[in-house]
């Protein structure tokens, strides 16, 4: 052993002293070996560390299986997603599969709730963990009694004469305290059996738990919900309300505002003995700008003219100004890109001056709908539901129009003259016939037809007329909302709206992709092609009546044209 050790010193000191290095003659010696015989150096980390966080899994319910196609995936921010593989359909709450169960009435699993199953594992872990730490505290106390039983055999002991018969007292004492601790203490292992029933019953919700839990986090509001035993009960409530609806007395349109003024009296009125009382005027402001209103309400309140001072600024982002002048007094000024825009401005600051309700009822509904851009489009069915209970011929119905912004009779027999082509120039004629008692008779002809009305003025008659006229030419129609929706004033688009939808079309070019379809335009054409089906459904020809007896033909020769 001590030639080994001292052979072994000697090469070793050998080898240092030559000045060989050591990699160098371990490369020669393994030169000639096999690759898999060599050894390599200090070897590479065939692998990458790296630290993800992941949520611990608690309230697992072994019961509970994903629905067919369902997988479970964690996101790099750690939380559980579950993954339809057929449709990529991505949930953060665990789907599971309902059955021929009713959807509204099912309980529902504690499982597919992720926020409650977790909160509720934690307060089971700390229900447990109290339930061991009060155990080993009654393990530690009763380690604590037996170690003082020791203590007190021990002194006993020595009180004693006979030595084996105090240890053989205090064996048997401890040995049977320590059996029955040990039947105190609980098994720290512990087997569970658990039925599907169970299961079932412990983590299902009911509706009561689930909407309790659901109110600390959202707010739910009370909706009443009538259920009928019978389809004929309904349909006796239905037709009740339908007839307390035609009870009521009809009312104008929800949203309707009018601006009363008085007229006031000219100078040569002033200057006569009869006087007439003041009269009111009533202006509806609904689809009129600012400079129509003002120029409605100075001539007819004030009786004057309004007149427009214009001022090119040197401001960029309002360059024009307008100032309102009545009676050569100025009132508002108003500021725009455009002078069209700042004289609307100047009229509207003119009528907060002039009408201070403007401001809070009109003037600031608009702008609100300023601020929250562009204005809503308003819906093409206006409320007509007052001119439904109304005759043609009412004498009330130029006044309701005026009220509603609707177009007078006089305007609805033009417009109908107008959209009846094949017509050709038709022309209308007034007379006038002064009667009794102040009163006229005012005759329209129109083509062949002519009515007569006795009326206040020309222009009552006028409007009376018109009616008369119209109720000739519409045998078949009895209500004036019936014309209004034929001829009033959303028969037909306006000026905007068809500007509107061709830049919704123009806007659409722009969304087109390189070397693909536009979808934004297919979509748009599918939509139009449903409304022009739409359309075509509505007006589609269900057949030809053929009578049993011989009728005249001329009566239906030219159905397209009203009859002049």
């Amino acid at each position: 052993m001590l030639q080994d050790q001292f052979d072994g010193d000697g090469a070793e000191n050998s080898s240092e002293g030559s000045g060989v290095d050591i990699e160098e003659l371990d490369n020669l010696l393994e030169e000639n070996l096999p690759e898999g015989m060599k050894s390599s150096g200090p070897k590479a980390k065939a692998y990458e560390e790296r630290f993800k966080e992941v949520l611990e899994e608690k309230g697992r319910n072994h019961f509970e299986v994903l629905p067919e196609g369902w997988v479970q995936a964690t996101h790099v921010s750690g939380m559980p997603l579950f993954l339809h593989t057929a449709s990529r359909v991505c949930t953060a709450s665990r789907p599971y599969f309902l059955g021929p169960g009713s959807v509204r009435k099912h309980e529902i699993p504690l499982s597919a709730i992720p926020c409650l199953n977790y909160r509720k594992a934690l307060e089971k872990e700390d229900e447990l963990r109290k339930e061991i730490e009060a155990n080993a505290a009654a393990a530690e106390e009763a380690q604590n009694n037996a170690n003082s039983n020791d203590k007190e055999n021990q002194e006993t002991e020595k009180q004693m004469h006979n030595p084996q018969l105090s240890k053989m007292i205090a064996s048997t004492t401890t040995l049977a305290e320590a059996q029955a601790n040990a039947k105190m203490l609980p098994l720290k292992v512990t087997a569970r059996i658990e039925t599907v029933n169970e299961n079932l019953k412990a983590q299902s919700l009911t509706a009561d738990v689930f909407q309790e839990y659901c109110k600390k986090l959202f707010k739910f509001k009370t909706i009443r919900v009538m259920r009928f035993k019978s389809w004929a009960a309904r349909r006796k409530l239905t037709k009740h309300r339908k007839h307390m609806k035609n009870l009521q007395r009809p009312t104008l349109p929800d949203g309707t505002k009018l601006i009363t003024f008085p007229v006031l009296h000219t100078e040569v009125e002033k200057g006569t003995t009869h006087v007439r009382p003041k009269k009111e005027w009533i202006m509806n402001p609904n689809g009129k700008s600012y400079v129509c209103i003002l120029h409605e309400y100075v001539q007819h309140a004030l009786r004057k003219q309004p007149s427009y001072e214009f001022k090119e600024l040197e401001n960029a982002a309002t360059p024009y100004s307008a100032t309102v002048s009545i009676n050569e007094l100025k009132y508002g000024t108003g500021y725009g890109t455009s002078k069209k825009q700042a004289k609307s401005e100047a009229a509207r600051e003119t009528l907060e001056i002039l009408i201070p309700d403007m401001k809070d009822k009109i003037t600031s509904k608009d702008a609100k709908k300023d601020q929250n851009g562009a204005a809503e489009q308003q819906p093409e069915a206006r409320n007509l539901s007052v001119f439904d209970e109304i005759k043609i011929e009412d004498p009330r119905v130029a006044e309701f129009c005026a009220k509603t912004t609707e177009p007078s009779p006089h305007a609805i027999l033009q417009t109908c003259l107008q959209r009846n082509f094949g017509l050709g120039d038709v022309q209308i004629q007034y007379d006038v016939k002064a009667g009794k008692h102040r009163k006229n008779e005012f005759t329209m002809t129109v083509g062949k037809h002519t009515a007569t009305v006795v009326c206040k003025n020309k222009r009552d008659g006028k409007q009376r007329a018109s009616q008369a006229i119209l109720q000739i030419l519409h045998p078949h129609i009895k209500t004036w909302g019936s014309l209004l929706r034929l001829y009033g004033n959303h028969s037909i688009k306006s000026y905007k709206e068809k500007k509107q939808e061709e830049q919704e079309i123009t806007v659409l070019q722009s969304k087109a992709a390189i070397n693909q379809p536009n979808y934004a335009i297919l979509h748009k054409l599918k939509l139009e092609m449903s409304k022009l089906e739409e359309r075509q459904k509505n007006v589609r020809v269900i057949g030809t009546f053929v009578p049993d007896v011989d009728l005249p033909l001329a009566s239906g020769s030219n159905l397209k044209n009203v009859d002049l």
